[in-house]
């Protein structure tokens, strides 16, 4: 099979949503890895699909560990700007959680960066070796759970060696982000390039996604910044829709549009999120994180734009709700 899906690629075409299911299942099988790493160069360098992105992504979800938790919502990134910000999606989580938002947290370990949303959870006291139903139940009982990747995608466990000899980004960095454990039915997802943000659109609706934001923004983040304008998609049940997010618009106090959004290693970055749900930090790094968890408290409808979510954002941290989020879930 990875034979033939190569000579297509190879020759200009484009696989469709089975051969890219195809695909990943012959590369977890084991199935001729002189093929399988030729054909994830071959994409990598061409640039991925949405039919191979969505087939992808939806062979890592039939076959991932479930998380039963209704509708719920996700803020996740491709990662890709270098390891150079603390974890926002991370801490915009916890802040949506406290404004009342049912977050399934899905994240993993740093790859290209210092910091993942695991390491940063850990140091902070959350376990991450949680069965299934207990994150269920975290997610009904406290609106929040932190889905470990690694524990909850098989698939990922069977392609890790291939990715790990390879040493390049692959479709693999773009489509785990996709696949949550828990489904969720609300999401901001953000990508490494620009030019990734109307495609990954594109998926999320073919993966039954209700709601959401694909987002990049022009300091290079997968993320909302609260320092350079942002570009993003807006995915609704009346379609797909290009916007940008200009901080200085949205944030009235222009103390939260400087500074620097800068993290470090993990005991570092949990001292950047203590500071933030504590409220005690009121630089750019607070605006980050407002503004990335008004994104998703909006698209889990709770507002009907990110500029009327932010005082939701901000009274999570202010009453003490997004720090008592992350008591609840830590030991």
């Amino acid at each position: 099979m990875l034979n033939e899906a190569l000579k297509k690629v190879m020759a200009g075409g484009v696989l469709s949503e089975s051969e890219s299911a195809g695909m990943v299942e012959a590369i977890a099988d084991g199935e001729n890895m002189c093929a399988a790493a030729g054909l994830l160069a071959a994409l990598a360098m061409r640039g991925e699909s949405v039919s191979e992105l969505t087939g992808a992504a939806g062979f890592l979800r039939d076959r991932m560990t479930g998380v039963d938790a209704g509708d719920c919502s996700d803020i996740v990134g491709t990662g890709g700007d270098g390891g150079r910000s603390f974890n926002i999606s991370t801490a915009a989580s916890l802040l949506a959680a406290g404004a009342g938002v049912r977050m399934a947290k899905h994240g993993n370990r740093a790859v290209s960066g210092k910091c993942g949303a695991a390491d940063v959870l850990e140091e902070l006291g959350v376990p991450l070796n949680n069965e299934p139903e207990t994150l269920s139940a975290s997610i009904r009982d406290n609106g929040i759970a932190f889905l470990f990747a690694r524990n909850l995608h098989p698939v990922m466990a069977k392609v890790a060696p291939l990715r790990r000899d390879l040493g390049i980004r692959t479709v693999f960095n773009l489509v785990g982000p996709l696949a949550n454990p828990a489904r969720a039915t609300h999401m901001v997802v953000g990508v490494y390039h620009e030019r990734l943000i109307m495609p990954f659109a594109e998926v999320l609706r073919n993966l039954g996604v209700r709601s959401g934001f694909v987002v990049h923004s022009e300091d290079g983040l997968d993320e909302i910044s609260s320092l350079a304008v942002t570009h993003a998609a807006v995915l609704s049940p009346d379609g797909i829709r290009e916007i940008t997010i200009d901080p200085k618009e949205l944030l009235t106090d222009q103390a939260l549009c400087e500074g620097t959004l800068t993290g470090g290693d993990k005991v570092e970055n949990s001292r950047i999120l203590l500071d933030i749900l504590s409220g005690r930090d009121h630089t750019a790094k607070r605006g980050a994180v407002l503004l990335n968890a008004a994104a998703i408290i909006c698209a889990a409808g709770l507002g009907d734009s990110i500029k009327a979510c932010i005082p939701l954002a901000e009274q999570s941290i202010d009453s003490g709700s997004a720090l008592d989020k992350l008591k609840r879930i830590s030991a």
